[in-house]
């Protein structure tokens, strides 16, 4: 498929590290400041739109998911565990560890439509990879809040993660004891430079296949689904000082097929999030929040 010309325009920057857009349920874009601990949102400031600091969330978050209780999920590298935030502004544990043995460093989380919350393990660049396969995926479910392996220290650097919406083809559980339909989980496995797809048929039984295959750049680094099923995969690379260079989002079918890419002013994506048909793009080297129409 073609590249669209570029019609990324910048909305607003800000933050040191900007990373993880998100969307909650009132529409209001929030992002972290890895390397500050805040999470921004963003703001209306006379005729502009700035990102403001909000709260902090942690050391060193690099992954956020609102909850519906009003509550911030987030990824913390530096305590290596996934926190909460309340609407008060208290922060604890909710979850690092897993049979005993401490979390290598959440990178991605988000919710289902059940309020199951998935979240990778990563750790930090580099702590995993082709020379080390050991990240993993884990889900912790709503209701009784058991914590499950998708893939247990399997994983070369999984970066990312979105789930399909039940609309986007996925069929009644063959499970009769499972009253809801098969979760489809979309996981970016960034060394490998390709994304994997986790069903979940029969409940807490999660089936692995490699949805799409990538090559060049340092890898997919971040991952979005619309309610049609398509998949926008960010494409991470290291900016070059004195060198212009351009970041690339591909789009993906449901069946997996490249069916269109985007381009946006510079190449360190570091997070997506899809509000309609705009989509919102943090760029890492710039610290930059870009909006494209899809």
């Amino acid at each position: 498929a073609a590249a669209r010309a570029m019609a990324a325009h910048l909305v607003a920057s800000g933050g040191h590290g900007l990373c993880s857009p998100h969307i909650d349920a009132e529409g209001t874009l929030w992002a972290a400041s890895q390397q500050t601990g805040e999470v921004l949102r963003l703001v209306q400031d006379g005729d502009a739109l700035v990102l403001a600091a909000a709260f902090t969330a942690g050391a060193a978050p690099v992954a956020l998911a609102m909850h519906a209780d009003g509550a911030t999920y987030a990824c913390d590298l530096a305590h290596k565990s996934v926190l909460t935030v309340s609407p008060q502004g208290q922060t604890l544990d909710f979850v690092r560890e897993y049979e005993q043995h401490p979390f290598l460093g959440p990178t991605a989380l988000a919710f289902d439509g059940r309020r199951n919350l998935y979240f990778c393990d990563a750790g930090a660049p580099g702590e995993t990879g082709l020379h080390n396969t050991r990240g993993s995926v884990f889900m912790v479910s709503a209701e009784g809040q058991l914590l499950l392996p998708v893939a247990l220290e399997t994983l070369a650097y999984p970066s990312a993660l979105a789930l399909a919406p039940p609309a986007s083809g996925a069929r009644p559980s063959a499970d009769p004891a499972d009253g809801e339909a098969a979760s489809i989980l979309y996981v970016a496995e960034m060394a490998t430079n390709r994304v994997l797809r986790y069903v979940r048929r029969p409940v807490d039984v999660f089936m692995g296949t490699v949805f799409h295959q990538f090559s060049g750049g340092a890898g997919p680094r971040a991952l979005a689904c619309d309610s049609a099923g398509n998949l926008f995969v960010a494409h991470f690379d290291f900016a070059t000082p004195g060198l212009e260079q351009e970041g690339r989002i591909s789009k993906l079918s449901p069946r997996g097929e490249l069916v269109g890419e985007f381009r946006v002013p510079a190449p360190e994506i570091t997070g997506l999030a899809l509000k309609g048909s705009t989509l919102y793009v943090t760029e890492g080297s710039g610290n930059a929040l870009y909006a494209l129409e899809v």
